[in-house]
């Protein structure tokens, strides 16, 4: 049963501010990380960027492949322990990373940071839980508003403290704020939960997944494909189009930013109606408006039009998210066992996280850039068609 108004509440902002935190600590190294490990004993030259890479991708799939294990154990153990080990866990591997000496050691570090990692998606089944059913939409809402905030926070936190403080300091800095997470926690977190069942009383099979839950999941992937294809090759996308007096580079930032913004406006709003019209329907009608803003992106020839179309996308695209985790709160009956379709969810998502680049590289290097735009649109249309049917299929139950 969801806890009382005061305490859901204290708990949405008490996560949503961790997971913030939790975000930035993770993307705060992004904007010196291939000069850190230049810094780095015998680690310098060509091999930089692949390390650097390495580096990015591995946090994404061992947050991907443990995010089931953390959510079936918020089940039985219950989500506030889940989430002071996913802060202390954070904390030291952010730690450790200003003490690396070798690239391969941040390579470790990142995988056992995914590993041990797993706050917002912590914060994410136990907003689903506590939160009252007329307002799971917009629990989820501000949870994923946050991480945005956290997303465009972290790289402009980076690249200034790195040069005003030092990058070793940097990640220094990120376990202190980090420790906020531990603490706020510990002391201001509530949760009702059951205890575990003992040994002795026989286990009750887990409610198999249906298709409306197989669809929110694949849906959730196809979302982070769409918002995501066109990251690896902006650079060359905006240095074909009319960008002055920006540079490049800055040009590119912008467009990156602008949709970023359309998504976090997007993410407070969107949940509200999915609380009122129904968060599948709301999510399929995201999806067919994202798809119809994505198409005429591949025509343009000026960067000021590509940043309006990718800001309405993103209004179009960003609150999606919130609407398909608000729909599998209510679609997966077994309260038990929610926390262990919230954990797929997000491995779905950072599926969805290693996908969306790695398609629009080779979609880009093997048929042109803008193919990349139209195969991501037929992605989005895909998707809204699919929640679409699940959303019939719910209505026909």
């Amino acid at each position: 049963m969801p806890g009382s108004a005061a305490a859901w509440k204290t708990n949405l902002w008490v996560t949503g501010s961790g997971s913030f935190i939790n975000i930035v600590a993770m993307t705060i190294m992004l904007p010196f990380l291939p000069h850190y490990l230049a810094s780095l004993d015998g680690d310098a030259g060509a091999e930089t960027w692949i390390w650097s890479s390495l580096i990015y991708v591995s946090t994404f799939v061992s947050a991907a492949l443990f995010a089931p294990v953390w959510g079936h154990l918020s089940d039985r153990y219950g989500c506030k322990i889940n989430l002071v080990r996913a802060s202390v866990g954070m904390l030291i591997c952010m730690t450790l990373m200003g003490l690396a000496t070798h690239a391969w050691q941040m390579v470790i570090l990142r995988f056992l940071a995914g590993i041990a990692g797993g706050y917002t998606s912590g914060a994410t089944i136990l907003m689903a839980k506590e939160a009252p059913e007329s307002r799971a939409g917009q629990a989820q809402g501000v949870l994923f508003a946050c991480l945005l905030g956290g997303s465009l926070a972290g790289p402009l936190l980076g690249g200034f403290l790195a040069a005003h403080v030092g990058m070793r300091e940097v990640f220094f800095l990120s376990g202190g704020m980090i420790l906020i997470n531990v603490v706020s926690t510990l002391l201001l977190v509530t949760e009702v939960h059951d205890s575990p069942r003992s040994r002795a009383e026989p286990a009750t099979a887990a409610a198999p997944f249906d298709f409306q839950i197989w669809a929110l999941l694949i849906a959730t992937t196809g979302l982070l494909v769409a918002n995501l294809s066109i990251e690896p090759i902006i650079y060359s996308i905006v240095g074909g189009m009319h960008h002055q007096p920006f540079e490049t580079a800055s040009a590119a930032g912008m467009v990156l930013s602008v949709t970023a913004l359309g998504s976090l406006i997007s993410s407070l709003t969107l949940g509200r109606l999915a609380d009122r019209y129904g968060a599948g329907r709301v999510a399929a009608s995201g999806f067919a408006l994202g798809a119809l803003l994505i198409v005429p992106q591949a025509f343009v020839n000026h960067v000021y039009l590509l940043m309006l179309l990718r800001f309405a996308m993103g209004l179009a695209l960003g609150g999606v998210l919130p609407c398909l985790k608000s729909a599998l709160k209510h679609a997966y009956r077994d309260a038990r066992g929610l926390g262990r379709v919230m954990g797929l969810s997000t491995s779905f998502q950072y599926v969805g996280q290693v996908v969306g680049p790695l398609m629009g590289g080779l979609v880009a290097a093997s048929w042109g850039a803008s193919y990349t735009f139209h195969v991501t649109a037929a992605v989005a249309l895909a998707c809204a068609l699919l929640m679409t049917l699940a959303a019939n299929s719910e209505s026909n139950t």
